[in-house]
């Protein structure tokens, strides 16, 4: 992912909201963000699908001490998210970077979003009360070269501006929701069939 040069499609960094057009149970009523779009394919991870996995779980599954780190820090509640089918059990951290620029904190998606996966950034965020918001996601959306832009077309997903607050802050059953709301469109249409976006 790393060092690869985005596309100036703007799809990538942002986010795509599911349409109700969307029926793969992968992704119906998901919000992915977009990390990566380029002529070879596409990279994303859904943000508001929580996994059965605790993130306490995992974080003591790395180590018992990191596990109680976390706790003792106030950072071991919520869950881990399903990032997307492809490589479930490879870990990303999405977070708010810190302030200094030495801190290892991945690729800078926007400013206020960074994306990172490396025991070093999960260690600092777990220990650390005073980390800015994180998620936890095992796995990844990926799509092969022109397949997301066909999905686009077709309708199956709407492409939104990236936004921090959307991704770390809102509470996962709202993000879906608000997207849409981001996009002028109204939820309770979408849901009860009466505003689908072809």
């Amino acid at each position: 992912m790393a060092g690869q040069e985005r596309s100036e499609s703007g799809l990538a960094p942002g986010f795509l909201v599911a349409s109700p057009a969307l029926q793969d149970p992968n992704f119906r009523g998901s919000l992915v963000l977009m990390a990566e779009h380029s002529p070879e394919g596409s990279f994303g991870l859904v943000v508001n699908r929580p996994s059965p996995l605790p993130v306490r779980d995992l974080l003591t599954t790395v180590s018992e001490e990191l596990g109680a780190a976390a706790a003792r820090a106030g950072r071991d509640g919520g869950q881990v998210l399903f990032g997307g089918p492809v490589d479930p059990e490879r870990l990303w951290i999405l977070h708010r970077p810190g302030p200094s620029p030495d801190d290892e904190d991945g690729e800078r998606l926007v400013p206020g979003v960074a994306l990172g996966g490396s025991r070093a950034l999960l260690e600092r965020l777990a220990r650390d009360p005073g980390a800015g918001p994180y998620l936890l996601l095992l796995g990844y959306a990926g799509w092969g070269p022109l397949q997301l832009e066909s999905e686009v077309t077709q309708g199956s997903w709407m492409p939104l501006a990236l936004d921090g607050t959307l991704a770390l802050e809102l509470p996962l059953e709202e993000r879906w929701e608000e997207a849409i709301r981001r996009l002028g469109l109204e939820p309770a249409g979408f849901m009860s069939g009466g505003g689908a976006m072809a």
